[in-house]
């Protein structure tokens, strides 16, 4: 089969490698859409990966099923979530290998979905394995996986109607934040980040204001926003010292931050202003696919106006490109 091949910083070359190998508890899926994920792109302009396979934002048709599956039936249309466990740590030990902390994921330790086809291991259905509804495409299908990135980031804010907000980084889970706060209530969110197409995306999803973080500061547009008290929800999605430094110093006393981004780097910070403020630092890392679907479906979000960009397999290498340069780009979407 096909698929999109890392070989170096910054180089994907579409070639030709084994079909997966189907295993009894497992299913194969070929894949209508695929999705780049920022996180895909810190491993993508970096050498010492070369051979992943990326993709686990993606939405597709099962082709197989492996004898052990059970529910799971060819030709429905499916996302999912890959990973294997490390079949030694006490929950892979306890047959729960969805909560294995040593496990591998897709795109990155196990082949992704960049390519015609892809394995999911240990398929159970309504666990790591969801049915598209009708109402949803595939690109819906493949916008998933961030937004359930974001409803469980935002989830674990429990924000309420009185609650003010700010979201730092406008990328597709920034976005998709901002969807979901206003979902739950939240009317005041505040967006920052940068590329004319997220902040008028932002200002769609209904941010208010937007800032563009390389002419204005958005510590000041918090102030300005909130009279000077501050925000009572932060939503770190960039990943930055910067962005972490303005979250702390615009959330309200009490605050809380939700740190979603990706850090690169380590960076030294000083903890007084967080003791002092008695806010809350909330690492979030998980999902949610049932909500996000019911999300989608309901019309209560809208993640098909965020894909600016598409390109076929065969283009992969340009379209992580786009994705990375290309100020026009929101997400950018791969079809086999």
């Amino acid at each position: 089969m096909k698929a999109a091949v890392l070989r170096g910083a910054h180089d994907i070359r579409t070639e030709t490698v084994p079909d997966p190998v189907l295993d009894p508890d497992g299913i194969i899926i070929k894949v209508k859409t695929c999705g780049i994920c920022g996180s895909d792109l810190h491993v993508y302009k970096r050498a010492g990966r070369e051979g992943t396979i990326f993709g686990h934002e993606f939405s597709g048709d099962v082709a197989e099923v492996g004898d052990r599956v059970k529910e799971i039936k060819a030709g429905e249309r499916v996302t999912a979530i890959g990973y294997r466990g490390c079949g030694e740590c006490r929950w892979c030990l306890q047959g729960k290998p969805h909560r294995c902390s040593n496990m591998a994921l897709l795109g990155y330790q196990l082949p992704g979905a960049m390519a015609e086809y892809v394995h999911i291991p240990n398929a159970v259905l309504g666990r790591n394995v969801f049915r598209l509804p009708e109402e949803l495409t595939y690109e819906d299908g493949a916008s998933v996986e961030p937004l359930s990135v974001s409803y469980f980031s935002v989830r674990r804010a429990q924000p309420t109607e009185k609650d003010t907000a700010l979201v730092l980084g406008l990328g597709v889970i920034g976005l998709n934040a901002v969807q979901v706060l206003r979902s739950m209530g939240v009317s005041k969110i505040i967006g920052s980040g940068h590329r004319e197409s997220r902040l008028a995306a932002a200002r769609r999803c209904g941010a208010e204001p937007v800032v563009d973080a390389t002419k204005e500061d958005a510590l000041e547009a918090v102030k300005e926003a909130t009279s000077g008290l501050g925000t009572d929800i932060i939503v770190e999605c960039a990943g930055k010292q910067e962005t972490f430094n303005q979250a702390v110093a615009a959330a309200v006393g009490g605050g809380k931050i939700m740190l979603v981004g990706v850090y690169e780097e380590p960076f030294s910070w000083d903890p007084m202003p967080v003791i002092s403020k008695n806010l809350k630092l909330i690492g979030c890392l998980g999902g949610n696919f049932p909500h996000a679907i019911e999300l989608i479906k309901s019309a209560k979000v809208h993640v098909g106006r965020f894909v600016t960009h598409t390109f076929p397999l065969q283009d992969a290498g340009e379209a992580f490109k786009v994705q990375l340069r290309d100020q026009s780009a929101v997400k950018v979407m791969i079809r086999p």
